[in-house]
């Protein structure tokens, strides 16, 4: 597991430090303080050796321009020269630094030529208590019409550790892998729990040619796929911690698309799904309701089992760009609460 992080020169992030991680965790704040892109340094470093990554999570935030310009919008204050580095600890150590590379056009240096740059991209230096790593991406644009990508990839290294990201924008439609695991498993009933909060005439949900049907009343099941964005969005949820048994996943905004009456029981599921599973969570909110359906859905857990698994992060942006955190235990969120306090 993740017990804490360190990133640097990361998007608006000069510098930031986490402690005291746990299974589940929850962190809020303003918008824009940096609560989206801690989650994309979760899922670089996670996913280290693949350096088409930085690309993805633009692509995630519908952003899918590569020029020499938009290698800079990774950095901090697009300052190339400042490398990316981002740290984690606990069961889990890895070390990725990320660093721009240009390489001038067969052009003369002394003329006046005002030619682009034809070669450009990324190397990723990364390294696990198995060793140490290098992977690279190399972008070619002596076509104008087109931007040619080429990638190296460390042969020697073989990733272990699965990880899924799902952004606001994420495709809900369900993982196949995930739903099998989860029949394989005999686990229906988490299914069939979620499907409820929102929908509380579904029942017996079934996988058939690689399509998931529910029981909604109907002479016939029809696909989760065509049912309302907040239920597949909850499945979604499922499928994704069971095809990361052992991993990480990362929930961006999880509560968008829900009403204020399920918060409770969708985080219920998906501490309990996380907790079976040996799955890392890590989600961001800034809604008040999610906050309070996060505690109280912990704290009954923590009473169940004699163990806490959950905790929160208030995300804050203070001098020189450093964004510090404010880590909070599941009674110390109740007693916020209690006393109205305001802690997103």
């Amino acid at each position: 597991m993740i017990e804490g992080i360190t990133i640097n020169n990361f998007r608006g992030i000069h510098t930031c430090k986490i402690d005291g991680l746990s299974q589940v965790n929850l962190f809020f704040g303003k918008n824009n303080c940096g609560k989206s892109s801690l989650l994309e340094a979760v899922f670089l470093v996670c996913g280290q050796s693949n350096p088409l990554l930085p690309a993805s999570i633009n692509a995630m935030r519908t952003y899918n321009r590569i020029s020499e310009q938009d290698i800079r919008y990774f950095f901090y204050k697009m300052d190339i020269s400042r490398e990316i580095s981002i740290s984690t600890y606990g069961g889990q150590e890895r070390h990725l630094a990320i660093s721009a590379f240009q390489q001038m056009s067969n052009v003369d240096v002394n003329s006046i030529s005002t030619e682009l740059l034809h070669q450009y991209g990324l190397k990723m230096r990364f390294s696990t208590n198995e060793g140490e790593y290098n992977s690279e991406v190399q972008y070619d644009t002596h076509d104008p019409n087109k931007i040619e990508q080429k990638s190296q990839v460390d042969s020697r290294y073989v990733e272990k550790l699965k990880c899924m990201y799902l952004s606001p924008r994420y495709d809900s439609n369900a993982s196949l892998e995930g739903l099998q695991n989860i029949y394989l498993n005999k686990d229906e009933e988490f299914l069939a729990a979620a499907l409820k909060l929102l929908e509380p005439a579904a029942k017996d949900p079934v996988f058939i040619e690689n399509v998931m049907l529910v029981d909604v009343g109907l002479s016939q099941r029809i696909p989760i796929n065509l049912m309302g964005d907040g239920i597949r969005k909850i499945v979604s949820f499922l499928t994704s911690i069971y095809a990361c048994r052992g991993g990480v996943v990362l929930f961006d905004e999880l509560s968008n698309g829900f009403h204020h009456s399920v918060m409770k029981p969708m985080w219920d599921i998906v501490i309990r799904a996380a907790v079976k599973n040996d799955v890392q969570v890590f989600a961001t909110t800034h809604d008040e309701d999610s906050i309070r359906g996060f505690q109280q859905a912990a704290f009954d857990f923590s009473n169940e089992k004699g163990k806490e698994v959950a905790s929160g992060f208030k995300l804050q942006k203070i001098k020189d760009d450093e964004l510090k955190e404010y880590r909070f235990s599941i009674n110390q969120i109740g007693y916020a609460m209690e006393q109205e306090m305001e802690i997103r």
